[in-house]
């Protein structure tokens, strides 16, 4: 694992632009994404030392769970909104522990 940076160091480090394209927020449509063709992702819950979700999958995973995360951020999602992530979605892996993210606006 790469060490913790700290807010002054991570301004002096290279900076790239990453450009994941969204669905706009729609009221009468929800919160609408997709997953790439190929995504893997993965999820677990570790007990030891400490519990901790560890969340891994293939760059196409990644980048569809972070499509997933940038749509619930939109300014106009409202509070509470969620996706609700498990095996019987097809995108996690088997014996992947259930996920749910949800947006908090308070």
């Amino acid at each position: 694992m790469a060490p913790a940076v700290t807010a002054g160091e991570a301004a002096d480090r290279p900076r790239s632009t990453v450009t994941v394209e969204i669905q706009t927020y729609d009221p009468a449509l929800g919160v609408g994404t997709w997953w790439d063709d190929d995504t893997v992702l993965r999820a677990e819950v570790w007990e030891s030392p400490e519990q901790t979700v560890v969340i891994s999958g293939n760059p196409a995973g990644l980048v569809s769970l972070a499509r997933h995360l940038l749509s619930l951020a939109q300014e106009a999602v409202p509070d509470g909104r969620h996706f609700d992530f498990d095996t019987y979605c097809g995108w996690l892996e088997e014996g992947s522990a259930a996920i749910r993210i949800e947006v908090e606006k308070r």
